[in-house]
């Protein structure tokens, strides 16, 4: 057993297409886990973006907005969405930052 606090983790930042998300990631291999917080009026990451691993993103706080171009979601805490790996994707924020734990796995 180990157990890290988001302080020993170094902090990663990410430029958006408009705004930043910082990255805290527990685990890097076989899969990669940790918190995002996207700051307020982000568009991130970049667009276009995808991976080809499937995402699970949980929702902490905030009201962020997710996107795959075809459709978007207004998202609140405690939801979750689901993505297809190689599905193009970014988040969207308002006026308040968001936190979200994200998972990528092989699928």
């Amino acid at each position: 057993m180990k157990r890290v606090n988001e302080s020993d983790i170094e902090k990663v930042t990410v430029q958006g297409t408009r705004g930043i998300v910082h990255i805290w990631d527990a685990v890097r291999e076989p899969l990669v886990a940790g918190v995002r917080e996207v700051v307020p009026h982000s568009e991130v990451p970049a667009r276009t973006h995808a991976h080809p691993e499937a995402q699970l993103i949980y929702v902490i706080t905030g009201h962020p907005k997710i996107t795959n171009t075809l459709e978007t979601i207004q998202l609140q805490p405690g939801d979750f969405v689901l993505l297809d790996s190689n599905e193009e994707h970014y988040v969207i924020t308002g006026d308040e930052p968001s936190r979200i734990f994200e998972v990528k796995y092989s699928s």
